[in-house]
């Protein structure tokens, strides 16, 4: 299934913010996404991926019909 990460949304305005102030690049959230161990959050239903030294909160969408996973990021952080 391949990945799409949607920058443009309202909500990863604040997860781009702390993308750059922690320095870490667009290519390092997909391989968190896809490598790291995930933890679905039970009071708001988002997914905590923790890849390396962060961890990446974000929201998912599956479209089946053309085999594509929408990833909306919502934070960035740092353990």
């Amino acid at each position: 299934m391949k990945i799409k990460v949607n920058w443009e949304h309202k909500r990863v305005k604040h997860a781009l913010e702390r993308m750059w102030l922690r320095g870490i690049s667009s290519e390092d959230i997909i391989t968190a996404i896809r490598r790291g161990q995930k933890r679905k959050q039970m009071t708001s239903g988002l997914i905590e991926s923790f890849y390396s030294y962060f961890s990446v909160i974000y929201d998912e969408l599956f479209f089946k019909d053309i085999a594509l996973q929408k990833i909306y990021p919502v934070t960035v952080k740092i353990w």
